[in-house]
């Protein structure tokens, strides 16, 4: 499966938005508004799931993934909270910040076409 060819997590979203309802952190561009909204991983291991192969050919390990994952977690909370991104451009926006990772982690060049191909 492609990296972009990921269907949306429409539980996962409600779940997202109803989490930050509780932890009480609206969209109203509070500076911890993505804290709390990878507490159980559940959109990592979604994703993870499918993309593991291709991101352990990059050099990312499950940690790495998360790591990054945490770090855009604004990314998170525009697409399911503040519904200003849809799904593609979450994926995009996340799959650009793993092939800048893995580029300064290993120093390779990555090609786009290559990393988005469908595995055999």
């Amino acid at each position: 499966m492609s990296l972009l060819e990921l269907e949306e997590p429409r539980e996962l979203k409600q779940m997202i938005k109803n989490l930050n309802t509780v932890l009480g952190t609206g969209p109203s561009g509070a500076r911890g508004r993505g804290k709390g909204l990878l507490v159980y991983n559940k959109l990592p291991q979604y994703i993870w799931s499918s993309w593991s192969k291709e991101l352990k050919k990059l050099g990312i390990e499950w940690g790495e993934f998360l790591s990054i994952i945490s770090k855009h977690s604004d990314l998170i909370v525009e697409w399911a909270v503040e519904e200003k991104i849809s799904w593609k451009e979450y994926l995009t926006k996340l799959r650009e910040a793993l092939i800048t990772y893995s580029k300064t982690k290993t120093g390779r060049r990555v090609s786009l076409d290559t990393f988005t191909k469908k595995s055999a």
